[in-house]
C-alpha cells in the first residue's frame, strides 16, 4: 500500500512540474491583438531610422503612437485633431520645414480616402504598415 502512494504522489510531482515548466518554456503571446508595421525615414538625409513590427489593441493611429513609447513621438492636440511633430527624433517644423508626413499603401481608410486622413481618423488594423517621412519639400 504504502508503495502505490509512493508511487502516485510521484506521479503527481511529475505531472505538475511537467505543467509548470511548459508554462515557462512555450512561447510567450504577443501583447496586442493587431500586428502593425512602421518604418520611419529621413527623406532629407536619405536614411531609414526604424523599420519594426509592433502588436497593439489600439483603435486608431493617434492612439498607438501615443501608446509606443518606443517611437518617442510629440503629439500636439489642434484645431483639426492630433498633429505629429516628432517621432525617433525626427522633428518637423511647421512654419519652414521639415516636415513630416505619413502614407500607408495597405490600411483600409487610406486607400477608401485615396491618402491617409487625419491620424484621429485611421482606424488601424491586423497587417497595416504605414510609413512616416520627414520631408523637405511637397514636390
Amino acid at each position: 500500500m504504502k508503495k502505490k502512494i509512493g508511487w502516485a504522489l510521484a506521479a503527481v510531482v511529475v505531472i505538475v512540474c511537467v505543467v509548470i515548466g511548459s508554462q515557462y518554456l512555450a512561447p510567450k503571446a504577443h501583447e496586442g491583438e493587431k500586428e502593425i508595421e512602421i518604418q520611419v525615414v529621413d527623406t532629407t538625409k536619405d536614411q531609414e531610422v526604424l523599420k519594426k513590427t509592433f502588436y497593439t489593441d489600439a483603435k486608431t493611429l493617434t492612439e498607438f503612437l501615443e501608446e509606443t513609447k518606443e517611437l518617442d513621438v510629440d503629439i500636439e492636440q489642434g484645431e483639426y485633431g492630433s498633429l505629429l511633430n516628432e517621432i525617433c527624433g525626427l522633428k518637423q517644423d511647421m512654419e519652414k520645414g521639415p516636415w513630416l508626413v505619413f502614407e500607408s499603401e495597405n490600411n483600409t481608410v487610406c486607400k477608401e480616402a485615396g491618402m491617409c486622413p487625419a491620424m484621429d481618423k485611421v482606424v488601424i488594423e491586423d497587417g497595416d504598415a504605414f510609413t512616416f517621412e520627414l520631408i523637405s519639400s511637397f514636390e
